[in-house]
C-alpha cells in the first residue's frame, strides 16, 4: 500500500498542476482557524530532523534498546535526505505556486513540495518505534503521523499528494528499518527460541 501511495502521488505530482481533489482539500484544511494551526504546531515538529534523535534517546533510556534507537536515527537520516532527493527529482512547487490565495502560516511558501519531508519523517520513525512501543499506544503514534501531515496542509506548505507521498515514502523506509530490527532480534535470540 505504501508503495502504491508513493507511485500514484509521484505520477500525479510530476504533471506540475493541482488536481481538483487536491485543490478542494487544501482550501478546506488551509481555511482552519489559527487556533487549530497553533494547536497542531508542536505535534508538527515530530516531522523535523531532530525527531529521530529525540525518539532514539527516549527508546534508549526507557526501553534500554540502543540497537532500535540506532535504527531510528539511521532511518530518520535516510528518510530526510531521501525526501530531499525526491523533491529534486519530481520538482513540484509548494501550494503557493498553484493557489495564490493559500494562507502560508510558516516560511515564505516557496521551494519544492513533493514529497513532504515532515510527513515522511513522522511515518518512518513511528514504523520503527512500533517494535518497542506497547500496542495500546499505537493509536496515539498513528494520530501523530496523521496530524503532522494534515498540519503541513493547514500551514499552507504542502498539498495533499505531497503528504500522502511522504507518508508512503516514510513507511517504506521505516519498514526497511523494522526488518533490520527483526533480523537483529532473531540473531540475538537464544537457539531454543529461534
Amino acid at each position: 500500500m505504501a508503495f502504491v501511495a508513493v507511485a500514484a502521488t509521484w505520477i500525479s505530482s510530476a504533471h506540475h498542476h493541482v488536481r481538483q481533489w487536491e485543490r478542494s482539500i487544501t482550501e478546506w484544511l488551509n481555511g482552519a482557524p489559527d487556533w487549530v494551526a497553533h494547536a497542531m504546531w508542536p505535534i508538527m515538529q515530530a516531522g523535523t530532523l531532530w525527531c529521530p534523535f529525540v525518539v532514539a534517546l527516549v527508546i534508549g533510556i526507557v526501553r534500554r534498546d540502543w540497537f532500535v534507537a540506532a535504527v531510528v536515527v539511521a532511518v530518520g537520516v535516510v528518510t530526510w535526505f531521501g525526501a530531499q532527493l525526491v523533491k529534486q527529482v519530481v520538482h513540484r512547487e509548494r501550494p503557493f505556486a498553484f493557489l495564490p490565495d493559500v494562507h502560508v502560516r510558516e516560511g515564505t511558501g516557496s521551494g519544492l513540495g513533493y514529497l513532504s519531508g515532515h510527513s515522511a519523517m513522522a511515518a518512518a520513525v513511528v514504523v520503527v518505534s512500533l517494535s518497542v512501543v506497547p500496542r495500546r499506544w499505537w493509536p496515539a503514534l498513528f494520530a501523530v503521523v496523521a496530524i503532522v501531515g494534515v498540519a503541513r496542509v493547514v500551514y499552507g506548505v504542502h498539498l495533499p499528494a505531497d503528504v500522502i507521498g511522504g507518508w508512503g515514502f516514510g513507511t517504506l523506509v521505516g519498514l526497511v528499518g523494522l526488518s533490520v530490527v527483526d533480523r537483529h532480534r532473531r540473531r540475538a535470540a537464544p537457539p531454543l527460541l529461534r
